[in-house]
């Protein structure tokens, strides 16, 4: 993750590094906020009336859509940043977890190529996406001097007009769109990462859970100094579930932000591509077809992902009770009933800044909203 820190401050999310990449972020956030409060000025106009502009790329919903797309990446950045910032305190706070839980189980091999897997494959859905928008936004008999003005006055309709053209103002939007796309994948990719983590620790501890209870059911003799070894060894087990709790309740304090962030903004623009596609129909040139298609797609599976990878979270805190309920009378004890007792009465779950709880039945209640709608 903290590599994955570093890479991050390439596009503004500087967190506690040195006053340069500092500086680069607080620009970041300076032209992201000018772009947002041009399009917010721009829909007023057209609201009031006082534009002539009023349809195509540059009517109400394609402004909307314009300032909701980089109102989303400017809080992703602001939101971000704030946890690259916490990160180390959080970090250590994870390692002493982790330092606790290697005395139990192994710690997870895997993960690490699993978290390289899923950020390279969410990268490629993204740098497909985005480079299928430039090309549905200029057309292949375009001229190259003409191809940056093309893809900005069709992109970025909702805050400029040809007479408002200049390449000055151009080529930084080009960059700012390209850096508000980053973000706005980013922040999925962050909470996927960390729910991946969270998960595994939860997978190590049912794991341990589920052959210490085999082990305990091949025992056919029980004598005073092994039960009293299997007290302390659930108590210890116990223990680790609470500490892993505590664990998720203080990294659902700083992802909170994002979740409600990538939630809302994920649901809006899948709304918004299943309305135009109604409305609208989908017509045009193949590659704008095409585009539409893919980026519909990917808005879903990648919206799915970050519900999945959180949900299991919630999950995998309660799997183990399976194997609490199969155990057998002779190695039932007062630690294992504590232990199941917790796990059946503590809820645990990332949430939107406890606005909702992140659960497999969130995504099924997802699909249902625009049909309700």
């Amino acid at each position: 993750m903290r590599k994955v820190f570093i890479a991050s401050s390439f596009f503004g999310v500087a967190g506690p590094k040195k006053n340069l990449w500092r500086l680069w972020g607080v620009l970041m956030i300076l032209l992201l906020l000018a772009i947002q409060v041009g399009a917010i000025y721009k829909l007023i106009k057209l609201l009031a009336g006082l534009t002539a502009y009023s349809v195509g790329n540059r009517s109400v919903t394609a402004r909307l859509a314009g300032t909701m797309f980089y109102s989303a990446s400017f809080f992703s950045l602001v939101f971000c940043w704030r946890l690259s910032s916490s990160w180390n305190k959080l970090s250590v706070q994870w390692a002493s977890v982790e330092k606790r839980l290697s005395m139990i189980v192994p710690s997870d091999q895997t993960l690490k190529k699993r978290m390289i897997m899923v950020s390279c494959l969410m990268a490629f859905g993204a740098l497909v996406e985005h480079t299928l928008s430039i090309l549905a936004c200029t057309e292949f008999d375009t001229p190259p001097s003409l191809l940056l003005e093309k893809y900005i006055l069709t992109s970025h309709g909702f805050i400029l007009v040809p007479t408002d053209y200049s390449n000055w103002i151009a080529v930084p939007l080009f960059f700012m769109s390209n850096i508000a796309t980053i973000l706005w994948g980013f922040q999925d990719l962050l909470i996927v990462l960390v729910s991946m983590g969270l998960t595994s620790r939860y997978h190590r501890l049912n794991q341990c859970v589920a052959k210490i209870s085999m082990q305990y059911k091949r025992e056919k003799k029980c004598c005073k100094y092994a039960e009293t070894l299997r007290i302390y060894t659930w108590r210890k087990i116990r223990e680790s579930y609470v500490k892993q709790a505590l664990l998720v309740r203080k990294v659902d304090a700083s992802i909170g932000s994002l979740i409600l962030l990538s939630s809302s903004g994920n649901f809006y623009f899948i709304c918004l591509q299943l309305f135009l596609g109604i409305t609208q129909g989908i017509s045009g040139a193949v590659i704008k077809r095409l585009y539409y298609l893919l980026s519909l797609a990917w808005l879903c599976v990648r919206f799915g992902c970050v519900v999945l990878a959180a949900a299991d979270v919630n999950v995998n805190s309660k799997k183990a009770l399976r194997y609490l309920h199969s155990c057998a009378n002779r190695v039932y004890n007062t630690e294992v009933e504590r232990l199941a007792k917790q796990l059946t009465q503590d809820f645990v779950a990332l949430s939107g800044m406890g606005f909702f709880y992140i659960d497999r039945g969130m995504l099924l209640q997802a699909c249902a909203w625009p049909q309700q709608l």
